[in-house]
């Protein structure tokens, strides 16, 4: 019988740093800044690239425990929720391709 590992939840923030706006998400030492008040393609893709590379080693779900009434924390709880939806998509693609670390 083949037992599924559970699903890992990881808590994000929405932080203020130098006047600039991020989703921060820690997991095992590492973490990721989503930029939230720039236009910063590249960032995104490497933020985009890291979870990625996550997605490999595990199933997880982001989660938002504390959601402001600022304009920030409220556009980051509508990201995360399309971001969840997304990573379940590419880890479903990446079982399919057997890109996945064994055991995950």
């Amino acid at each position: 019988m083949n037992e599924e590992k559970s699903m890992e939840t990881i808590s994000v923030a929405v932080v203020e740093i130098e006047e600039k706006h991020f989703i921060l998400i820690k997991n095992a030492g590492e973490e990721i800044k989503i930029p939230l008040s720039d236009d910063k393609p590249k960032d995104v893709k490497s933020a985009f690239n890291q979870l990625i590379m996550w997605v490999k080693k595990g199933k997880f779900e982001i989660e938002m425990k504390e959601v402001g009434t600022d304009l920030f924390s409220l556009v980051a709880q509508e990201y995360i929720i399309q971001l969840n939806r997304e990573i379940q998509e590419v880890r479903g693609e990446m079982e399919d391709l057997g890109l996945v670390e064994s055991g995950n």
